[in-house]
């Protein structure tokens, strides 16, 4: 086999050798034609039949066919005239680009026989096109300072024609500065140079604008424009310039952080960033750096911290405006800092003695200086205390104070003083400071102890335990420390009674008292003792106090039963009549407690009893009565035990035991009447009467009530309901206050509502303090002050308002010229006025206090005149060690040392600063630590402290001063070590820069002197005079910088002070050169070569080209760019305009562009420029897979047609060489043979015929495959079917089928489909159904079922019956629409399923028979014991006849049951008496059918003793009713009519006794008081019982008035004695009680 397929390709391949060798010779000639671009479509083109040498009726026979290179048809074949024509307008430019000359290529294919002709059509370029600019607007960045005649290359304009047609010339607008030339490029294209003729000038005409025109050959010829922008770049040939030299200002010393001072401003003529300034402090001192920062961009000053005017006043700036070409410019700033009141007053105590003796006599209290750092107005200060307190304040030199007492101190009026100073300065606004003192007053014992309360009252419950204590009395004594240190003692009381000492004790320190023993409430209820306290004084000093102590009740007594006795020898019996009705009082307990109150309420239980609920007794009186009728199942004997309960805590209990006796009578006994139907008793009207009665009592009692609680509220309202402008709300009390009366019964009960109003007590009057009045006295000449040397002091005392103690605010000043009094001055700040004048005297009225204050300060003014004149002065170096000798004071002063030591001298200076020590006893005055005079004193020169000289006894100040001498103990110092300097290499030489000045703290001739610079060949130093004793350092340029020699330069700056030795300080300079553009950029190569493969990826790098630029900067930093690039140049790459790199843009086709030549132009900031080739070279590689083309393709074929062309194709593939290469194939398996042709043409052909049942459709791939590495290849796939002839008959799936259809089945119901098959197609394969018979004898099918004769669906045309057809048989026959006609048949069987459609049937028992089943059951039957049995059948089969048995009902539920399966009856239970005699059951009987059927079954079951007794059942005879009674009625409705009113009632009464108590009054002289909440009442029924009588008072208590007791009220009892003793105690006559009746 594999022999012959090996023969069968041999064979193949030698036919299509030969078929290709004969073709050559046809396919060896080509056609040509030419035609112009844009003619319309059907142009003629020319005529194939004329130019093949053939007729136009061969040419038709023939098959003639254009064949185009790609699917698009340019050209048509006009078949009736042989005529070659345009198919559509052909774009010359976008069929060809700028590929010249345009050819387009064709095929001439003749199928009859095949051969292929070889055709060309040359597309001739019209001027279709004008010339383009790819950027409207070209930048042109030119340096001014560029020579003329140098050449600036500009952008090509891009025509899309070719030949003569393309761009031809430049041409620019006419322009002073530039002209054009036209240059040819390597490609032949044009390109336009730009030319300077004359420079450039940036200041005068920063940008020119030109037009650049091209145009191109064609006639007319076309044009396109571009606009030139020329940017003239600027070089830094301006510095900067400030508007003003000097800038002056005045800040507030307030002025917040961050606020702006000033803005300075500079300008440069230069643009960019030679126009970019930068402003900087220059020369600028420490103090300067810490207080502003300016904004390097704005110029804007603002403070960095708060300025202070008491340290620096003024401060003089240098800024410093820097371009970004190194030129600077220069300016002063003048910043003045304005003084504002921002020191509050300071003080600085300098004595204090806190501990002063009540009865000394004038003491120096304390002594103070005070200060404040402002200067001016707001440096001047006042000095007060206030003016309530016993202390005076006596100025003294250099604003120091005394502080003394101003007569004797009482401790116990005030026992220390808290004094404030307030310091006050006059400025705007004006800040004060306060110190406060607190000084303390020592005691004398001369007030005795006293007690808060004349007399204590304390409460002790009785069975108290020893020791308990009671309460503590206690007394204050305003004396201190052991004065006041007290101790008590028991005295006897003011009444004869029991001795306290027995009773009592008190702890001696602290008062506490203490009960000795227990005491008895019913033996003893009060007795009273006096507490005596003495204090620790000598003498000692004592008072006395009355205690009264009461006892409280406990409930320590349990209840005394009085009767029924229970220590009689025989137990005490009750008579009981058994007629008794409910109600009846059998006997009554009597009770009594010992105890009081509360614990003496009683109350009675009945805990025992023979018969429960039988008997029942009262709660409060304890009457035992019956509480239901009695009965003859009663016993007649009871025994009752009762309780008797006290309201105690916790409560106490006694039992009492009664004995009961029924008896039928006193006189015979008592027979019962037998049971009889009661008789109807005969109406009587005294029942009716009483009903009557009843209701109208009911119905007056409720009047009555509600007319009375109508009255309670209409006087509520009325009554006083205010005190003192306020309302008082009603407080709710506890319940009964309860006594015991002699019979030991609770005979009366009293509730009180008590009102307590507050007194309108005086609030206290203030005394207004009085304020002298002084009259304004006439102004007098001033004497004009005296600077040489003045002693001023403060006064103030703040004024009095009318309503609050004030104090009045004086300042005097005293002006002292050598020892003598020139002027005097007084000023009272308020509103009152001092005369000026020294011989005139005060004619004020002022109170003795004023006047004899400023008459001691004239005093003390005058005698301290000669000793506050000169002050003492003394000097020393700074950094003098510490305790190094100064001066003796008391050779200064012309005192010994003994008399200087005994005086107390003290050295106070400012501020606490202890800078100086003074030996007492020698009088040396001594160095008290190293100073620091810069720490001290800063910039300040002479540095001066000065300090005050204290002399206690008697008081004196001398003031004094300490100068510190500067020594040479700083080096200068610059700010910044390294400075940095920027200058261009273009500097002339005899240039200056200013550089950053040296610090120095010391002053004089150790300050800052000279300055020096390291030796160098460029520069020397030059010193200036700033002003002010400040010098700056100038460096001046001595010869030209080359950057590119020399970049940078390092120099030293030496600055040396005037010391001896000097001392000096250095800081490093370094000067950098800045760059001009004097270099072009340079490209490393002058040309780049460099192959790239057309499938490298887009993003890839290709070459990175290099240029660099000896220049800095700007002008060192090179910019690359296409320069002349085209379309597709600008469209395939892109450049990195920094690093230069070139990367793909667009991917590569090696078929449309082989090479690129780039032109790439480095520029670098100062406008010069250099100029590289890159040649790009792209490789093929095997990226395009081949191509099929199809030229004609017939998709069915006949089933019998012998060899025939299914298709015609042409192969191609876009790559070179190898890749291009070709080879095409198809399945050898597949009918079907290829036949290749001249020009890659091939023939698809079938093989042998086809036959459609074998393969009714092919699937035929055409794989072309190229020889490329890899090998890529090209699948095309074409679909063959195949016509069908009428040669399969129809064929069933089975030969028998099987269906099931449920009975009583719808008519018409579809119980399947039957189908078969047929393998043609078409009309051949379209079949019809239809019915045979059976081949068993059976039912008629077509009477039962019915066929669709196109789908095969079978039907049951009636409904069927299980019970009577199980299953029948049919044939069904299959026919095609063949020409002959084709058939086949199948067998179909039908099954009937069963539905369950029948419902159970009962044989047993028969329930259509004319009397009930009833079945026998002896009474005697056992659990299980059959009674009967159902049996039933149903005509279904299966499931559906599958019985199950249920009792749905029974008479006697429990007793019978039925089997589930079986039907058997029987019992469940055995049988009772209670069971009744006849019992009827409901039985179920169910199939198992969905849904389930069922029968009810009835059976009758009777009971029976024995089967040979019948049973009669009794006739049932209706209950006879009892004839009803309207007596009974009539006393319901009057039951409920009262119940219903009495209820109504009582909800009236509960709402109108809340409205009252919330309407009443609630507030009591403005504010409300709150009600508490106590227990309910205790209300007792009168009668026989205990509680005879209920009182209800309201008691007012009113205060204010200084009684602070309660008032009683007495009572007014209605035909009621009184029943306690004693004297009543009158009320007041505005008193009523919670009736509303007023009690007189």
């Amino acid at each position: 086999m594999d022999m012959l397929v090996f023969l069968a390709q041999q064979k193949r391949q030698v036919a299509a050798i030969i078929f290709l060798i004969l073709l050559w010779e046809v396919g060896s000639k080509t056609i040509k034609y030419s035609v112009v671009e844009e003619r319309d479509r059907g142009s003629f083109v020319g005529n194939l039949a004329k130019d093949l040498g053939l007729g136009v009726e061969e040419l038709v026979n023939r098959g003639a066919q254009i064949l185009s290179r790609g699917n698009k048809q340019r050209l048509q074949l006009e078949q009736k005239s042989g005529d070659l024509l345009l198919k559509e307008k052909v774009d010359r430019e976008e069929v060809c680009g700028d590929t010249d000359p345009c050819i387009l290529h064709f095929q001439v294919l003749l199928k009859n026989p095949v051969q292929f002709i070889q055709g060309e059509l040359q597309i001739q370029d019209i001027n279709d096109n004008a010339p383009e600019f790819l950027e409207k607007e070209i930048l042109l960045k030119i340096v001014e300072n560029t020579h003329p005649g140098t050449l600036f290359p500009l952008k090509i304009a891009q025509d899309l024609d070719v030949g003569w047609n393309t761009v031809q010339n430049y041409t620019i607008s006419p322009s002073s500065h530039f002209h054009l030339l036209t240059r040819n490029h390597s490609d032949g294209r044009k390109y336009p140079e730009l030319v300077l003729d004359r420079a450039l000038d940036r200041e005068e005409e920063p940008q020119l604008t030109l037009i650049l025109t091209a145009f191109d050959g064609g006639s007319p010829p076309r044009t396109g424009t571009s606009q030139v922008l020329i940017a003239v770049l600027d070089i830094n040939d301006n510095a900067p310039e400030f508007i003003q030299r000097l800038y002056e200002v005045q800040v507030p010393e307030n002025s917040p952080v961050g606020s702006l001072v000033i803005t300075v401003s500079a300008r440069d003529s230069d643009a960019g960033l030679h126009g970019e300034l930068s402003y900087s402090f220059f020369q600028s001192s420490n103090q300067v750096i810490q207080a502003f920062e300016i904004n390097t961009d704005t110029g804007e000053i603002r403070l960095r911290k708060l300025l202070d005017f008491e340290e620096i006043q003024f401060y003089r700036l240098e800024i410093e405006a820097s371009d970004g070409g190194g030129l600077t410019g220069k300016c002063s700033v003048a910043i003045e800092v304005m003084d504002v009141n921002d020191n509050a007053p300071q003080l600085t105590m300098s004595l204090l003695n806190s501990d002063i003796p009540e009865n000394s006599l004038e003491t120096v209290v304390a002594v103070f200086g005070i200060s404040d750092p402002d200067s001016g107005e707001n440096g001047k200060m006042m000095c007060s205390i206030p003016n309530s307190l016993p202390f005076l304040l006596k100025p003294t030199v250099e604003n120091f104070y005394t502080l003394v007492t101003e007569g004797a101190l009482d401790r116990e009026t005030r026992s220390e003083y808290n004094i404030t100073i307030t310091v006050t300065d006059l400025g705007t606004p004006r800040l004060q400071t306060q110190h406060s003192l607190r000084v303390q007053v020592s005691d004398v014992n001369d007030n005795a102890p006293e007690f808060s309360q004349s007399s204590y009252t304390l409460r002790v419950r009785e069975n108290n335990s020893p020791a308990l204590h009671i309460g503590t009395i206690r007394a204050t004594d305003r004396d201190a420390g052991s004065n006041a240190q007290l101790s008590y003692s028991l005295l006897s009381g003011p009444q004869p009674g029991p001795d306290a000492a027995a009773l009592l004790s008190i702890h001696a320190d602290s008062g506490q008292l203490f009960a000795l023993r227990a005491l008895d409430y019913e033996a003893l209820q009060a007795f009273e003792v006096r507490v005596r306290a003495t204090d620790q004084g000598s003498p000692a000093l004592s008072s006395q106090a009355l205690v009264r102590v009461q006892v409280l009740d406990a409930n320590d007594n349990s209840p005394f039963v009085l009767y029924p006795l229970q220590n009689a020898s025989a137990p005490v019996t009750e008579l009981l009549p058994r007629a008794a009705q409910p109600g009846y009082l059998l006997s009554k307990v009597v009770a009594v407690d010992r105890d009081s109150g509360q614990n003496a309420w009683l109350s009675f239980q009945l805990l025992k009893a023979t018969e429960p609920g039988l008997f029942g007794v009262g709660p409060h009186n304890g009457e035992v009565r019956t509480a239901r009728p009695l009965s003859e199942r009663d016993a007649p004997r009871h025994r009752l035990l009762l309780l008797v309960r006290d309201n105690g805590e916790p409560p106490r209990s006694a039992s009492v035991t009664l004995h009961v006796l029924l008896v039928d009578g006193f006189s015979q006994p008592y027979l019962p009447l037998p049971d009889a139907p009661p008789q109807r008793a005969p109406p009587d009207r005294l029942t009716a009467y009483l009903v009557v009665a009843l209701a109208s009592v009911s119905s007056l009692f409720l009047l009555s009530l509600l007319l009375f609680v109508a009255l309670r509220l209409c006087r509520r309202r009325g009554g006083p309901s205010s005190l003192g402008g306020g309302s008082l709300p009603e407080p709710h009390f506890p319940g009964h206050l309860v006594d015991v009366s002699g019979a030991g019964m609770l005979s009366q009960s009293y509730q009180y509502e008590v009102c307590l109003q507050g007194g309108s007590g005086d609030s206290g009057d203030f005394l207004k303090p009085i304020i002298p009045n002084l009259p304004p006295q006439g102004p007098g000449k001033e004497i004009e002050e005296n600077s040489t040397s003045r002693s001023s002091f403060d006064l103030s005392e703040e004024a009095v308002s009318s309503n609050a103690p004030r104090f009045k605010e004086t300042y005097l000043q005293v002006q002292i010229i050598k020892g003598e009094i020139a002027t005097s001055k007084y000023l009272l700040t308020s509103s009152f006025d001092v005369c000026k004048s020294q011989d005139r005297q005060m004619e004020a009225r002022v109170d003795h206090a004023v006047q004899k204050r400023q008459v001691l300060f004239l005093c003390v003014f005058l005698g301290l005149s000669c000793a506050g004149a000169e002050p003492l002065g003394y000097s020393v170096a700074e950094e003098t060690e510490r305790g190094t000798f100064l001066a003796n004071v008391a050779d200064d002063l012309g005192l010994g040392a003994a008399e200087l030591s005994a005086r107390g001298p003290r050295i106070v200076s400012d501020h606490n600063i202890p800078f100086l020590l003074l030996n007492p006893r020698t009088g040396n005055l001594l160095l008290n630590e190293k100073l620091d005079r810069e720490e001290l004193c800063g910039s300040t020169d002479p540095c001066v402290l000065p300090f005050q000289l204290l002399l206690e006894k008697p008081f004196w100040i001398y003031r004094a001063e300490l100068q510190v001498r500067d020594i040479n103990d700083h080096s200068p110092v610059f700010l910044d070590r390294d400075i940095s300097l920027k200058i261009l290499e273009s500097a002339t030489p005899g240039a200056t820069f200013l550089l950053e000045s040296a610090q120095d703290s010391d002053v004089g001739i150790n300050s800052l002197r000279n300055y020096t610079i390291s030796p160098n060949a460029y520069f020397h130093i030059n010193v200036h005079d700033g002003g002010e004793g400040n010098i700056f350092p100038e460096l001046v340029l001595d010869q030209m910088l080359d950057r590119e020699e020399t970049p940078d330069i390092t120099l030293t700056l030496t600055a040396w002070d005037g010391g001896s030795p000097p001392r000096l300080g250095t800081a490093q300079i370094h000067v950098f050169v800045v760059d001009i553009n004097d270099n072009a950029p340079e490209f490393v190569q002058p040309v780049y070569r460099v192959q790239i493969p057309e499938d490298t990826a887009v993003g890839s790098l290709i070459v990175t080209v290099s240029a660099r630029d000896l220049d800095t900067g700007s002008n060192g930093e090179i910019n690359y760019a296409f320069f002349y690039a085209t379309e597709k140049i600008l469209k395939t790459f892109q450049i990195n305009s920094t690093s230069g790199n070139l990367y793909l843009k667009a991917e590569l086709n090696y078929e449309v562009i082989q090479a690129y030549t780039l032109t790439i132009q480095a520029k670098d900031g100062g406008g010069l420029s250099g100029k590289c080739t890159v040649a790009v070279e792209v490789t093929d590689v095997n990226d395009n897979p081949p191509e099929l083309l199809l030229s004609s393709y017939s998709g069915s074929i006949a089933e019998n047609s012998p060899e025939t062309v299914v298709a015609v194709f042409r192969v191609r593939d876009k790559d070179s060489g190898n890749n291009g290469k070709t080879v095409c194939s198809i399945r050898e398996d597949l009918p079907f043979a290829l036949q290749p042709s001249v020009d890659n043409f091939y023939t698809l052909v079938t093989a042998k015929p086809l036959d459609r049942e074998c393969n009714p459709e092919y699937n035929i791939t055409i794989t072309v495959t190229d020889l490329g590495t890899p090998r890529l290849q090209t699948q095309h796939s074409l679909r063959v079917q195949v016509s069908d002839v009428n040669d399969n008959a129809p064929e069933f799936s089975q030969s028998s089928y099987t269906l099931r259809v449920r009975e009583n089945n719808s008519p018409a119901l579809h119980i399947g489909t039957i189908r078969a098959t047929d393998r043609d197609a078409g009309s051949n394969a379209q079949l019809s159904y239809s019915l045979l018979p059976g081949p068993q004898p059976g039912p008629d099918a077509a009477a039962l079922l019915s066929i669709h004769a196109d789908s095969g669906q079978l039907f049951a045309l009636r409904a069927l019956d299980y019970e009577a057809l199980q299953a029948f048989e049919v044939r069904v026959r299959a026919t095609d629409q063949g020409s002959p006609a084709l058939s086949s048949q199948a067998l179909v069987r039908v099954q009937v399923l069963d539905a369950n459609d029948n419902s159970p049937f009962v044989l047993y028992p028969l329930q259509n028979a004319s009397a009930p089943v009833t079945e026998l059951l002896p009474r005697a039957a056992q659990p299980g014991y059959l009674l009967s049995k159902v049996v039933a059948v149903d005509r279904d089969s299966g499931q559906n006849a599958w019985l199950s048995f249920q009792l749905l009902k029974a008479t006697e539920p429990g007793l019978f049951g039925v089997g589930p399966h079986n039907g058997e009856v029987r019992t469940a239970r055995p049988l009772s008496e209670r069971d009744a005699p006849r019992h009827r059951l409901l039985l179920l009987v169910r199939d198992n059918g969905e849904p389930p059927r069922s029968a009810s079954i009835t059976l009758h079951v009777l009971l029976v003793e024995g089967f040979s007794q019948p049973y009669l059942p009794l006739p049932d005879a209706p209950p006879q009713r009892a004839p009803p009674d309207r007596l009974t009625a009539y006393l319901v409705v009057a039951l409920a009519s009262v119940s219903s009113l009495f209820l109504l009632s009582l909800l009236l009464f509960v709402a109108l006794r809340l409205c009252r108590r919330r309407g009443g009054p609630g507030s009591l002289g403005g504010g409300s008081l709150p009600e508490p909440h106590f227990p309910g009442h205790l209300v007792d029924v009168s009668g026989a019982g205990t509680l005879s009588q209920s009182y209800q008072y309201e008691v007012c208590l009113q205060g204010g008035s200084g009684d602070s007791g309660f008032n009683f009220l007495k009572p007014v009892l209605a035909s009621v004695s009184p029943q306690i003793p004693g004297n009543e105690i009158e009320g007041v006559p505005s008193f009523r009680n919670s009736l509303g009746f007023n009690i007189q």
